[in-house]
């Protein structure tokens, strides 16, 4: 197994030291530029939905915490179930001007539009009754996940189409999840400055930052599908879905995904922690970004790690490593915030492989997929990515919110000063550190117990998968 695994490694090696010679790039540079500018503002809009939206209905709008809990699970559960159902779509289907481009171009439109009505009307809103206040925000809530999803999966998929050469398409996906990064870290950083430079006007911040995404995102009408399936067989709905939930280790890697994301409320609960417990909104600023800031360092050595140690070992100590510090923080962190930031840096570093590791188990999955059934379903896979992310905010942001909710925790209307009851800031202090610990555990037994697809069994995978593959020039 050894003996073969170091041949395969060792086959692309060559082929990557021939071409560094003479590189074989289909796109340009500024194609590769717009299809990565295009994710760091869908980005930017993404984390300030998925941060301050929640926020901004209970210190804005006044809704309570347990009603903004019940409407982002509701919301979110929603937008997960949008993905495969765009998925089976684009898998039957294409428009003429391609099969992703259309719309993941729309999505660069639509998405910072409805952000901005995520957002709007707080003056009118106050005035209604509260269900009417409800009523908005679930309904354009709703409407943003739809609209967001054409630029979830379909842009993860655009990238896989732009170059038939293996060596340049994993240039072009690689490189967005760092743009991704840059673009959650803008919103983190810079949306509490332009908060509170706007005095607190909600409406015209998130127009701002609408505006960035929208000058962000535009660019990706200049990328080009080069790789066709025309004359392909088109699969039934059945056929496609029966081949992701007969994946074990696809549905492994979604299993563990909704596990450790369904239970870290760091996300959703950032903010209240800054401003509740250590008694400045900006601070929940700070404690994303040492989450997010490692991952830029980490990220490009990932490879180097995981033929170092491999991804079930590297994963595993994420996970274990990651549950540990957050025990830590919740025992001695709490009446230090410096304390907090060095916690949360460490955190920031042994999770970062996460950030990557998933994405390639659901590249090992297809692959797995293609060695024991010869079918490869990409749009089907990219939809279980994204359908597990998406549905592990929706879990962590609901029971978050329920918990200091149930808790005690005093929503406000148009930002009025609210003193915290004790019982509501120890349910939020608990739930913000223990969810993680417990979740990552879980994770990682789930992993080490029956995730079984080494590097060594994966290698002879992929050279058995050479050998029937058709070849797209």
């Amino acid at each position: 197994m050894e003996t073969t695994a170091n041949n395969a490694e060792a086959a692309p090696a060559v082929t990557a030291k021939r071409r560094k010679t003479k590189p074989v790039f289909h796109t340009s540079l500024r194609e590769r530029l717009s299809y990565n500018s295009f994710w760091v503002g869908q980005n930017v809009l993404f984390i300030i939905v998925s941060t301050f939206l929640a926020v901004y209905y209970t210190t804005a709008l006044g809704i309570p915490a347990a009603v903004v809990g019940t409407i982002l699970l509701f919301a979110r559960l929603y937008d997960a179930l949008i993905d495969p159902v765009l998925a089976t779509v684009i898998e039957r289907f294409k428009l003429k001007s391609g099969k992703f481009k259309p719309w993941v171009f729309l999505a660069a439109i639509t998405v910072p539009l409805f952000t901005v009505l995520c957002f709007g009307f707080e003056g009118v809103l106050t005035q209604q009754d509260l269900a009417v206040r409800i009523a908005y925000a679930t309904v354009t809530y709703l409407l943003w996940g739809t609209v967001y999803a054409a630029s979830d999966g379909p842009g993860y998929a655009l990238g896989s189409v732009m170059s038939p050469e293996p060596a340049e398409r994993n240039v072009i996906l690689s490189n967005n999840h760092v743009a991704g990064i840059i673009g959650i870290l803008l919103g983190i950083a810079v949306m509490p400055q332009v908060l509170a430079a706007t005095a607190n006007n909600w409406f015209l911040s998130i127009v701002i930052f609408a505006v960035v995404g929208f000058l962000a995102m535009l660019p990706i009408r200049t990328a080009k599908e080069r790789v066709s399936d025309e004359g392909r067989e088109r699969p039934s709905i059945l056929q496609i879905w029966r081949a992701v939930v007969q994946n074990k280790y696809l549905m492994l890697t979604v299993i563990i995904g909704l596990i450790v994301n369904g239970v870290n409320f760091a996300l959703t609960l950032a903010p209240f922690v800054a401003t509740d417990i250590y008694g400045s909104a900006s601070s929940a600023s700070l404690l994303l970004m040492l989450g997010i800031l490692p991952v830029i360092v980490v990220a490009p050595f990932g490879a180097r790690l995981i033929r170092r140690f491999g991804k079930i070992p590297l994963l595993a100590f994420s996970l274990i490593a990651g549950a540990v510090l957050s025990v830590v923080a919740f025992l001695f962190c709490r009446d230090s915030f410096t304390l907090m930031l060095v916690v949360s840096a460490l955190k920031g570093v042994v999770l970062a492989p996460q950030v990557f590791m998933f994405s390639l188990l659901f590249a090992d999955s297809i692959e797995y997929d293609f060695y024991k059934n010869k079918r490869r379903y990409e749009a089907a896979t990219f939809a279980m990515q994204t359908m597990m992310t998406k549905a592990g905010t929706a879990i962590s942001g609901a029971i978050g919110l329920w918990v200091i909710g149930l808790a005690g925790y005093q929503s406000s209307v148009a930002g009025q000063t609210v003193t915290q009851t004790a019982g509501a800031i120890d349910a939020m202090w608990a739930v913000y550190n223990l969810g993680a610990a417990i979740g990552s555990a879980i994770g990682a037994f789930i992993l080490l117990k029956f995730y079984d697809l080494t590097e060594a069994k994966l290698a002879v995978m992929v050279e058995d998968n050479k050998k029937h593959e058709q070849i797209v020039d």
